[in-house]
């Protein structure tokens, strides 16, 4: 069997001992190509392949090629997985998409039901997102087709249709709007088209954002999450890539990928030691797998806050275990301590976020909002920000140094 082959067959074994008792054998001893599958594995279940690069990086106008999330530092094993799950020959340039109907449209693609199909706007392994334009609405829109060897797979049917139900559920202006979903002839669904890039690219390409800036952005993301709680919601992967930026209008927020979202009463949510999500930006209750709620997306919030303040993640390690250590054990490096002149009360908000106790977090993201916008608001009227309450962590500080 070929690396792909055992990776595939092993999606379909849900128990995780008999799924690793079956790579094991596959492989027949051959432990380059255990390891090379089990990094498949791991990234398709921490990084959500599908669900993550052809929606944002491939909508948002980006390459192929997978993009490292902490400026030029050696790839993880999960960014190493990616790019052999990309680089996979059955989604080759080359692909012949033979699920469409002919076109008659000079210059198009094909035909999926009543869309014409314009052009690819990316491809992986698990899925292809095309740009196309619906014949019944006039509009143009953003397709994203789940990759035909992976629709015959029900791991893959399952995550395509809970992205599609999770997402359909949220209605805000900072959420991707999705229009549709379809199985026949293949799994599709019909999402908003967004000329954008994603915020992980604004701030690679110009660095940390201005100070106004960071507030307008993260409240835009507060708001869209606080719409997808308000459902019962927990996104779970919260991150730069996962933000879009509309660059039609201002660079207004979009959140999208909900292919990792549960219910907060979804037992799944609760099983002990399932972790998924993106390490760099995950809570540390998420990180070792424990029971999430809503507060676990505003952990999330406070790296992307972090990031878009420094210029860099918050929590950076060479191996996604060691990530995961410090995100569990470690407070972040000092964000003064890299950007001198980041306002302290900025400080105060971004570390809120991150108390590591969930219940010395903020607990909604609508009190985060509220306290963006306000603080946006007294910062554009004479750069004086005050009421924002320091984290738990910082006044426990303070007290044992008193006691001493």
């Amino acid at each position: 069997m070929t690396e792909r082959d055992i990776f595939l067959a092993a999606l379909e074994i849900d128990d995780l001992d008999a799924r690793q008792a079956h790579i094991v054998s596959a492989c027949a001893g051959d432990s380059e190509l255990l390891s090379r599958v089990e990094a498949l594995l791991a990234s398709h279940e921490s990084q959500s392949q599908f669900l993550e690069t052809p929606a944002v990086e491939q909508m948002a106008g980006e390459s192929t090629a997978p993009q490292t999330e902490s400026h030029g530092e050696a790839p993880t094993r999960d960014e190493v997985a990616a790019t052999m799950i990309q680089d996979s020959p059955s989604m080759s340039k080359d692909s012949n998409f033979s699920f469409l109907s002919s076109s008659e449209r000079l210059g198009f693609l094909g035909r999926l039901g009543h869309y014409e199909i314009e052009e690819v706007l990316g491809k992986g392994a698990f899925g292809i997102v095309f740009k196309a334009f619906d014949e019944k609405l006039h509009r143009v829109v953003a397709i994203k087709v789940l990759a035909p060897e992976m629709a015959a797979t029900s791991p893959a049917r399952k995550r395509f249709l809970r992205e599609a139900r999770s997402s359909a559920a949220v209605r805000h202006e900072n959420v991707v709007a999705i229009y549709a979903v379809e199985e026949e002839p293949i799994p599709y669904l019909v999402m908003e088209y967004i000329p954008s890039k994603t915020l992980l690219d604004r701030l690679n390409e110009n660095g940390p954002l201005d100070v106004s800036e960071v507030l307008r952005t993260g409240k835009q993301i507060a708001d869209g999450l606080a719409a997808a709680h308000s459902q019962g919601l927990i996104h779970r992967d919260i991150k730069p890539g996962n933000i879009l930026l509309d660059t039609s209008i201002s660079n207004h927020v979009k959140i999208t990928d909900f292919g990792l979202a549960r219910a907060a009463d979804d037992a799944s949510v609760t099983q002990s030691g399932v972790i998924a999500g993106t390490p760099m930006y995950m809570a540390p209750e998420q990180a070792m797998g424990h029971k999430l709620d809503t507060r676990a997306d505003l952990f999330s919030l406070g790296s992307v806050l972090y990031q878009m303040v420094s210029g860099r993640p918050p929590f950076r390690a060479p191996s996604t275990v060691a990530v995961l250590k410090r995100v569990v054990d470690e407070e972040p490096r000092p964000i003064r301590e890299i950007i001198p002149e980041t306002p302290e009360w900025l400080c105060d908000i971004i570390g809120r976020l991150h108390v590591k106790d969930p219940d010395k977090r903020y607990q909604t993201a609508s009190e985060v909002s509220a306290d963006l916008d306000r603080s946006l608001r007294q910062y554009q009227q004479d750069g004086v920000v005050t009421g924002v309450v320091k984290p738990a962590w910082e006044a426990e500080t303070v007290v044992t140094k008193v006691e001493k």
